[in-house]
């Protein structure tokens, strides 16, 4: 795949007035990410959300009989409907919203923007890894589940290493692999282990990250507490339903 580093927005001009549509399951998952970004540039967006059908089946009928009628290219969750462009996969719809809003969350140089996307593959495998033993029923029949608590485990790290010596995680200044990398974390921090206590750095950043004053906003709302989603859908493992905590509080500097 042939990546394209661009100092410009080729999109800021197109479909102002429309307001985004996100599709999604009923859970966090790979949109709360993407919400995160809306929510931090003051996009406004409506969702429409699918829920899977309950133990034993759990049916997703809900999003297939819908899947082939949204005009999608390549049909998936989560999409984005922005007039007549319509995207699937996550990290498309997060550059795609950057670069109509705010290119400089891609990275304003190109080395910023290499470091960008190489973070955006490390934090791809982090969450593929993650959500294999989330979503194991029995780990036992999991292929390596060790080597991939491993990965995890050393994808975790090294992500504290690198806040070690610069105050994001791509870059001195915000990106989009932030809002991607926040939630990850959390995912973790909250499922499966502490590492916001085993990783201080981490549980700083994190507290950063949530007070982004929109972000912020966004988390104390009704939006967000009013009817919590889980980090995963019903069939996980762990995750599947909402994590009860308080929001976080501002970081005061």
């Amino acid at each position: 795949m042939q990546v394209l580093y661009l100092n410009i927005s080729p999109y800021h001009n197109i479909m102002e007035n429309k307001e985004l549509i996100l599709g999604y399951w009923n859970t966090r998952g790979l949109a709360e990410p993407i919400r995160l970004l809306l929510e931090h540039l003051g996009v406004h967006y409506s969702e429409e959300s699918y829920e899977l059908g309950n133990a034993p089946d759990f049916n997703p009928e809900q999003w297939m009989s819908k899947r082939s009628s949204l005009g999608l290219d390549f049909p998936n969750l989560p999409y984005l409907i922005d007039g007549s462009l319509k995207l699937t996969e996550c990290l498309a719809i997060m550059r795609y919203i950057c670069h109509k809003y705010d290119p400089k969350l891609l990275g304003t140089k190109l080395e910023e923007q290499a470091n960008v996307d190489m973070l955006a593959g490390v934090l791809y495998d982090l969450n593929g890894n993650k959500s294999k033993l989330m979503y194991a029923k029995d780990l036992d029949k999991l292929m390596f589940p060790s080597f991939m608590k491993e990965k995890v485990d050393n994808a975790v790290k090294n992500i504290a290493k690198a806040l070690e010596t610069r105050k994001h995680v791509a870059d001195d200044k915000l990106t989009f692999v932030d809002f991607y990398c926040v939630e990850i974390l959390e995912s973790i921090n909250d499922l499966m282990e502490p590492i916001f206590t085993t990783y201080p750095i981490l549980g700083h950043y994190y507290k950063e990250m949530m007070s982004l004053p929109n972000v912020h906003k966004y988390r104390n709302s009704d939006k967000f507490l009013k009817n919590p989603k889980p980090y995963n859908n019903k069939i996980a493992r762990l995750g599947s339903t909402p994590v009860k905590k308080d929001p976080p509080s501002p970081l005061t500097h």
